[in-house]
């Protein structure tokens, strides 16, 4: 049966948001005495959330929620003034959203308070989305199924008629486990092997393929 909705992950996949995330992280340690890390150091986590980058940065922090709690609040407060800078989709992406006649959707791991600012910066605040999932819309985060679930569940599609793109591990574990159809990108934060390893269906290196792609599966 043909796909009927595409599922989209944001950060990497759709938008680039790393800069603002990497200046912001790095604003964060600046400000707790610590060095700046690397950027790939940094991209590595955020489809895992910046939670994780953190937990590891600060370990000791795993003992006490309260500080872990605090953290976060302090790092929200920098990125709040960072996340507008600089986004823009990925080469090809427009095109593509504005000429597909399905269902679209937004699956991310990223706050949907963040996500629906940056598609009105972006004008494609606009197009037809089924629904827009971040990652504190439900209680359980991708790779959990809940996220997917509903997602189909708005859009009244099924498994064999949905994709999830994207270029996380919570994107391609999540649909595996599901027995969704994925997509993995290679131009996001993630290594494409590891994403090929989980059981990604395809690959696609940009979004001209997107189109084509879409037929195989």
């Amino acid at each position: 049966m043909p796909i009927q909705l595409i599922m989209f992950d944001f950060d990497g996949t759709l938008v680039d948001t790393a800069a603002d995330l990497v200046s912001s992280a790095n604003l964060f340690l600046k400000s707790k005495g610590q060095p700046p890390l690397p950027e790939e150091t940094i991209r590595s986590h955020i489809g895992f959330g910046l939670r994780n980058l953190m937990l590891d940065t600060f370990p000791d922090a795993r003992q006490t929620p309260a500080h872990i709690a605090t953290m976060e609040r302090e790092f929200l407060a920098i990125y709040d003034q960072e996340f507008l800078k600089t986004p823009q989709l990925f080469p090809g992406a427009l095109e593509f959203l504005q000429s597909w006649t399905g269902s679209l959707a937004i699956v991310s791991n990223k706050r949907a308070r963040y996500i629906l600012p940056i598609l009105k910066k972006l004008k494609v605040d606009s197009l037809n989305w089924s629904s827009i999932i971040g990652g504190d819309t439900f209680a359980q985060m991708k790779p959990h199924p809940t996220p997917f679930l509903e997602a189909m569940k708005k859009a009244g599609t099924d498994r064999a008629t949905t994709v999830m793109v994207g270029d996380g591990e919570p994107d391609v574990e999540g649909a595996h486990t599901l027995g969704i159809h994925s997509i993995a990108v290679s131009f996001g934060y993630s290594p494409i092997e590891r994403l090929v390893h989980l059981g990604a269906n395809d690959t696609m290196g940009s979004f001209s393929e997107l189109s084509e792609k879409l037929k195989t599966l």
